[in-house]
Formats: structure tokens, C-alpha cells, sequence
């Protein structure tokens, strides 16, 4: 008569079994990476809320001060002009309080405005409006006209992030709208040369829609705290797998 092999639990015992190996073997470097993914991406989030609390303490910054290699990022500034009305963009799924809409871009023509000895224009982003349901009707927007001061912060797109490619190469008709705008691509789709940052208007500013843009859409505190949980999950796996492969279990009920 067969019997199944008795398992000591007085001292401690692999009892390997190959498939939930592997997948352990699998996952455990999986979550590990995940979790310094978090870590980065909290680091990072610091890092943009760090510049933005230094440059917003700074004094306003003016046009004879503009500099091309200068870190404007989040700076407030006065800036006075023309808005070009009649070449609008529009910034497209742009959702707001749970609704789908635009934000309106226009160039901002500012006298003597030279960067490095360039005459350069500035693309003023003047806030959100909503988007009907209808997507063939686009959003009646007043035009702000002679010249004017606005006032806001500087702002460069940040890297990295997705971008929709919405195909656009040359505007055939304005107002344009688009998936995606930078000062560089501002340049192709305006023929002029732009400043490295746009303006983001105040609320109280001249020409100013539904303004308010958010530094970070996700705190650093929250990426660290998934990076816990992703630590956590890989400490759990390394348990089980300990548990499912040794007497483990018993050996440590037997202590």
C-alpha cells in the first residue's frame, strides 16, 4: 500500500513547483518596475510643481527682457499688442468640468518685439469655450480688437505626453482647428516666427475666455502612493510563491 510522502515541518523544505515559478519569475521583476515607474513619475510632477512655485514668485517678466535660453516656464507677464482674429486656432478635445470643448489660440503681433535680433510674434492662448454637439459648427468667439495689454503666465508644452495627429500640414481655412499646438508648430501653420512660450491669459485679462489650467493633473503624492502598492503587490507575490513552493507554512506554525 502506497503512502504520500511525509513533509517535515521541523525544518525547513523546497517543495518547487515549476509553473508557479516561472510565473513568479515573470511578474515579480514586472511590478518592481512599475513601482520606480511611480517613483519617477512623482519625481517628475515635483519637479514641475518646484518650477512653477519659483517662477510664479518672480516679478512679471517684459518684452525687452525675453530671451531665447531663458526658463520662463510659469512666469507671469505683461504683454502688449494685436491679437490676429482672423486666423484663430482652435485647440481641440479640450475637456473641461466633464465637458468636451476647445481652447482658442491667436497670434499676438507686438511691435518690436525682437529675441536674439528675430522679430517674433507671441501665440496667446485665451482660455476654453465649449463645443456643440454638432462637430461641423465651431464656437462663435468675440474678437478682441486694436492693441491691446494682456496679462498671463508663460508656457511651453511640456515632453513627453500622447499627441493626436489630426493630419494637418498647411491651413487651407481659418479658423483651424487642431489636435495639437506648439510655438514650433505654430510656425509652420502661421508662416511666422514665434516666441518659444505662449501666453496663457489671466482670468481678468483683456480677451480672456474660461481660463485656469492645472500645473499637474496628478499630484506627486498619489504616484508614490501607487508606487507603495506596486511594492506591496511584489512583497505579496514573493510571499506566496514562498508559501507554494517550501513548508513554509508549517515550519512557521511548528516555531
Amino acid at each position: 500500500m502506497s503512502r504520500e510522502p511525509h513533509v517535515s515541518s521541523e525544518k525547513f523544505e523546497w517543495q518547487p513547483n515549476v509553473s508557479l515559478l516561472v510565473l513568479a519569475t515573470l511578474f515579480f521583476p514586472l511590478l518592481i518596475l512599475l513601482g520606480f515607474w511611480q517613483l519617477e513619475r512623482a519625481d517628475e510632477k515635483q519637479r514641475i510643481l518646484d518650477e512653477f512655485n519659483t517662477n510664479q514668485q518672480a516679478p512679471p517678466v517684459g518684452l525687452a527682457e525675453l530671451k531665447r535660453d531663458e526658463n520662463y516656464q510659469y512666469r507671469a507677464a505683461w504683454v502688449r499688442g494685436t491679437l490676429d482674429g482672423n486666423r484663430r486656432i482652435l485647440l481641440d478635445n479640450r475637456v473641461k468640468n466633464g465637458r468636451p470643448g476647445y481652447e482658442i489660440l491667436e497670434a499676438l503681433s507686438v511691435k518690436g518685439l525682437k529675441v536674439d535680433g528675430r522679430s517674433q510674434a507671441i501665440l496667446v492662448n485665451r482660455g476654453w469655450v465649449p463645443a456643440s454637439m454638432d462637430r461641423n459648427e465651431l464656437p462663435v468667439v468675440e474678437t478682441v480688437e486694436g492693441e491691446v495689454q494682456l496679462r498671463g503666465v508663460l508656457y511651453r508644452n511640456l515632453s513627453g505626453g500622447y499627441r493626436l495627429d489630426d493630419g494637418i500640414k498647411t491651413v487651407s481655412q481659418w479658423p483651424s482647428r487642431v489636435g495639437w499646438v506648439s510655438a514650433e508648430r505654430a510656425e509652420e501653420l502661421y508662416g511666422n516666427d514665434f516666441f518659444d512660450y505662449q501666453l496663457r491669459l489671466d482670468s481678468d485679462s483683456i480677451g480672456a475666455l474660461n481660463t485656469g489650467w492645472v500645473t499637474v493633473s496628478v499630484q506627486p503624492a498619489k504616484h508614490t502612493g501607487y508606487a507603495v502598492q506596486w511594492f506591496v503587490m511584489a512583497a505579496v507575490l514573493l510571499l506566496m510563491t514562498l508559501i507554494a513552493n517550501s513548508n513554509f507554512g508549517s515550519f512557521v506554525k511548528r516555531k
